[in-house]
C-alpha cells in the first residue's frame, strides 16, 4: 500500500490571524494573536469578550455570495489549497473528493431567519437554504467538479481532524487519488451563547496550560489540505509538503461535555495514531496540543501526554490563543500549522502562558523555537469525548504507515425505530400554524430499553438512537466498539429550543443542557457512553447518504483493525422548522412525505454463517449533472458484482425529481446483468428524511433473510451525492 500513502501537496487557511498561509505563519513568528472584541453580531451581555473573528469581507475576497458564512470560509481555504497544490481536476475528477469537518454549518445565517421570526413574526426562510453542515462540501465539490467520495464530519471540536483522517483512509484504501480535507466553521450566536452558558469562556482570552487559565476563546475560520496518494502526486510532479503518516480516533465514553479526568480517550487516540504510523513515542518531536485553556481539558490532556510519552514529553504548545477555538475548523487549522512547522523547522509559541501549574506538570514552549522536526503530532478533542490525533512527517521520512486489510464484514444484528405511524404533524409557534402529513415513530415502542434518566433527560432523537443501538447488539465490554451515526440535521429540536430562548427576550437565562445536547454527534456520543464504546465515534452528515457515510467509516475501521464491532446507523427526527419551510417551498406532496427514525446495524469481522448478511461493497461519490445514466451504471458495475445481485432497492418514491434517474439506472443495470433485475422501494413506508436510506438498509437485510442472493441499495441526493452498497447472503460465497 506504499503507493497509496497519503501526502500533503497544498494548504489553505483563513482565520483570526489573517487570510492565507503566509499571513498566518507571519503572525505565528511575530507572536501576534488574532483575538479582538467581537464585532460580527451584537452581544450585550458579552460585548467585551475577545473572539477569534475573521475580520475581513469574505465576498470581497471572492467567496461566492450563495452559501453560509461557514461555506464561504471553507471555499476560500479550499481555493488557496488547490492553487498552492497546482492541481487541475479535469483528468481526475472521478477520483477526487471532499471531506470537511463542520459543526456550526449555516447557523449564523439561519439565525437571521429565526430572529426575524421570533422578534418580528416574519417568516423569511431563504437564509436556511445552506443550514446543513454538508453545504460547504457541496459548494466546493461543485466549484471544482469533484465526483469522488465526499462527506462532512460533525463531531464538534474534533471534526476537522477526523475529516482529515477519513480522507486519508479514502486515499489509502485506493478509493480516491486526491481529497480536499479539513474543516470550516463560523462564529454564531448559538455557539457564542452556548459556550458562555457552560461557563467555558475566558473574557480576556484563553491561556492554555497556565495556572490561572479560566476558559477558552471562541473563534472561526477554515483550514484545508490537499491530500493525495503519493503515487498520484509524484506522477503529476507535485511538490510534497509533508506526509500524513498516522491518524487515530477514540471515544472517552464518559460524559457529554467533560473529558475523561485521566485523559484515557486521548491516550487511546494518540496510541492508535502512533501504531498506524509505525512510530514510537520517542519519534515525535513536537505536539500541537488541543489546549483549549479550560481547567479540565488542559489537565486531562497533560495527564494523557505524560501517560503516552512518560518522562520524555516532547515540546508542547497550543496555538488556540492565535486563532481562538474555531470548533470544527480547529483541528484543520492546527494541521496546517503542523505542516508549516515541519516546513520551517520551527515550533510555534504557546501564547498566554506565564505561570507554571504543578497539577498540569507541563511547561509549554512560549517563544518561537527552531528545532529539527521529522514527526509532529496534532491533538483534537471534542464534546462527547470524541478524540482525533494526526501525525505529520517530513516528505522523505520512511513510509511505515500500516496498510488496511482485505476483510469480510458481516451484519450481526439490526435495530430499528420504525417510522410506521401516519400522523398529521401540527406546526407550533413561533412558526405560522399549520399541519403536515408525515411518517412518525409515534410513542417510542422501545422506550422500556432506556433507563429512567435517559427517558427523562435525553432528547427524542437521542432516545431513538439509543433504542436502535440496544436492539442491534449487546457487545462484550472487552471488545473494541466503534459508533458511527449518520444524521442530516442532528438534534435540531434541542438547538431550536436553545436559540428560540436566546432570541425571545434578548438573552434570558441560558439553557446549557439544551446547548450541549444540540451537537450533531450527541446521539453517537450517548450510544458510546451507554455501551462503553471506546473506539472511533463519528457523526458523518451528507444529506440523503448520511447513513452510507457511516457505513463506509465502519467498514474501513474494521478493515484497518481499529475495531472489533462497528455500530453503524443513522437517525433524524421530525422538526417543525424543516416541515414548515418545506411546506412553504412546496417540498411535501402526497408522494413526498417527511419522516423520521433510527436504524443501527452491528458490523463484525468475518463471514459468520449465523450473521444476517454480508456487506460486500460500499462506495460514495457524486453524480454528473446533467445525469448520465450510462456513466452511473458503469460506476455501479465497477463497485458491485452484478452476477451476484437479484434485487435493486432504491430511494424512488421520495423526491419525485429523482425517480426518472432510478428507473433509468434499473434498466441500465438489467442490460449489463443480462437479465431483468427486480426493483423494490421503501420510502412509501418510512417517508423522506436524511436517514431514510438506513431504513432501506434494514429492508435490504430482511430481503436477504427472505432468500435473495444479493441486494443492491442505491441512493441519490438532490444535491448531487450518491452511494451504493451491496448485501449478500452467506450462500452466495
Amino acid at each position: 500500500m506504499v503507493a497509496c500513502s497519503p501526502v500533503v501537496t497544498g494548504l489553505g487557511i483563513i482565520a483570526a490571524t489573517g487570510v492565507g498561509v503566509e499571513a498566518t505563519w507571519e503572525a505565528i513568528r511575530a507572536g501576534r494573536s488574532g483575538l479582538k472584541p467581537l464585532t460580527l453580531f451584537p452581544s450585550p451581555r458579552y460585548s467585551r469578550v475577545l473572539a477569534g473573528e475573521a475580520h475581513t469581507d469574505l465576498t470581497a475576497l471572492g467567496a461566492p455570495a450563495r452559501g453560509s458564512r461557514s461555506d464561504q470560509l471553507g471555499w476560500l481555504a479550499a481555493r488557496e489549497a488547490v492553487e498552492a497544490a497546482g492541481i487541475d481536476f479535469v483528468d481526475c475528477s472521478e477520483r477526487a473528493g471532499v471531506v470537511l469537518g463542520c459543526s456550526v454549518g449555516g447557523s449564523f445565517n439561519s439565525e437571521h431567519f429565526l430572529s426575524n421570526l421570533v422578534r418580528r413574526g416574519k417568516m423569511r426562510p431563504l437564509p436556511t437554504r445552506f443550514h446543513e453542515c454538508v453545504s460547504v462540501v457541496d459548494l466546493i465539490a461543485e466549484e471544482y467538479g469533484l465526483l469522488g467520495p465526499s462527506m462532512a464530519v460533525s463531531t464538534a471540536c474534533s471534526s476537522g481532524a477526523l475529516a482529515i483522517a477519513t480522507a486519508a483512509e479514502m486515499i489509502q484504501s485506493g478509493e480516491a487519488d486526491v481529497v480536499l480535507a479539513g474543516g470550516a466553521d463560523s462564529l454564531s450566536q448559538m455557539t457564542w451563547a452556548g459556550f458562555h452558558s457552560l461557563l467555558l469562556v475566558d473574557e480576556m482570552g484563553c491561556r492554555p496550560f497556565d495556572a490561572t487559565r479560566a476558559g477558552t476563546t471562541m473563534g472561526e475560520g477554515a483550514g484545508v489540505l490537499v491530500l493525495e496518494s503519493e503515487e498520484f502526486a509524484r506522477r503529476r510532479g507535485a511538490i510534497i509538503l509533508a506526509r500524513l503518516s498516522g491518524w487515530g480516533a477514540s471515544c472517552d465514553a464518559h460524559h457529554a461535555t467533560a473529558p475523561h479526568p485521566e485523559g484515557a480517550g486521548a491516550v487511546a487516540a494518540m496510541g492508535a495514531a502512533l501504531r498506524r504510523a509505525g512510530l514510537k513515542p520517542s519519534d515525535i518531536h513536537y505536539v500541537n496540543a488541543h489546549g483549549t485553556g479550560t481547567r479540565d481539558n488542559d489537565l486531562a490532556e497533560s495527564k494523557a501526554l505524560k501517560t503516552v510519552f512518560g518522562e520524555l514529553v516532547p515540546p508542547v504548545t497550543s496555538t488556540k490563543r492565535f486563532f481562538g477555538h474555531a470548533l470544527a475548523a480547529s483541528g484543520a487549522i492546527e494541521a496546517v500549522v503542523c505542516v508549516e512547522a515541519l516546513l520551517h523547522q520551527e515550533i510555534p509559541p504557546n501564547l498566554g502562558f506565564s505561570i507554571f501549574d504543578p497539577a498540569v506538570g507541563i511547561e509549554p514552549v512560549t517563544v518561537l523555537r527552531g528545532l529539527s522536526l521529522t514527526h509532529v503530532m496534532s491533538n483534537s478533542f471534542g464534546f462527547g469525548g470524541n478524540n482525533a490525533v494526526l501525525i505529520f512527517s517530513q516528505p522523505d521520512a520512511p513510509v511505515t504507515t500500516r496498510a488496511p486489510q482485505t476483510v469480510q464484514v458481516s451484519i450481526a444484528g439490526v435495530g430499528v425505530v420504525d417510522p410506521g405511524v401516519d400522523t398529521l404533524y401540527e406546526i407550533e409557534s413561533p412558526l405560522p400554524s399549520g399541519a403536515v402529513a408525515a411518517h412518525s415513530c409515534g410513542a417510542l415502542a422501545g422506550a422500556a430499553l432506556l433507563s429512567p434518566n435517559q427517558r427523562r433527560r435525553s432528547s427524542r432523537l437521542v432516545q431513538m438512537a439509543l433504542i436502535a443501538a440496544r436492539q442491534s447488539c449487546n457487545p462484550d465490554p472487552a471488545q473494541r466498539v466503534a459508533v458511527l451515526m449518520g444524521t442530516g440535521f442532528g438534534c435540531l429540536d434541542e438547538g431550536a429550543k436553545f436559540i428560540e430562548n436566546y432570541f425571545s427576550e434578548n438573552n434570558p437565562a441560558p439553557m446549557p443542557s439544551r446547548f450541549s445536547g444540540s451537537v450533531h454527534n450527541a446521539a453517537a456520543a450517548q450510544i458510546a457512553i451507554d455501551l462503553g464504546a471506546r473506539a472511533m465515534n463519528s457523526a458523518p452528515t451528507a444529506g440523503e447518504i448520511s447513513f452510507e457515510c457511516a457505513l463506509w467509516q465502519g467498514f474501513h475501521q474494521i478493515a484497518a483493525d481499529e475495531t472489533d464491532i462497528a455500530l453503524v446507523g443513522a437517525v433524524d427526527e421530525l422538526n417543525k422548522y424543516p416541515l414548515a419551510i418545506g411546506k412553504r417551498w412546496g417540498h411535501w406532496t402526497e408522494q413526498t412525505k417527511p419522516g423520521e427514525g433510527a436504524v443501527v446495524a452491528c458490523l463484525i469481522r468475518g463471514g459468520k454463517p449465523e450473521s444476517l448478511a454480508r456487506v460486500t461493497a460500499v462506495r460514495l461519490g457524486r453524480y454528473h449533472r446533467p445525469f448520465d445514466t450510462e456513466r452511473e451504471a458503469d460506476w455501479i458495475a465497477t463497485s458491485v458484482d452484478l452476477t451476484r445481485v437479484d434485487m435493486v432497492l432504491s430511494g424512488a418514491g421520495g423526491w419525485s425529481a429523482l425517480d426518472v434517474h432510478y428507473r433509468a439506472i434499473l434498466d441500465a443495470l438489467s442490460a449489463r446483468a443480462g437479465r431483468s433485475l427486480e426493483h423494490k422501494t421503501y420510502k412509501q413506508t418510512c417517508g423522506e428524511f436524511h436517514a431514510a436510506s438506513a431504513f432501506g438498509f434494514s429492508v435490504a437485510v430482511g430481503l436477504v433473510q427472505q432468500g435473495h442472493r444479493g441486494v443492491l441499495l442505491y441512493t441519490l441526493s438532490p444535491r448531487g451525492a450518491k452511494a451504493v452498497c451491496c448485501l449478500e447472503s452467506h450462500d452466495s460465497i
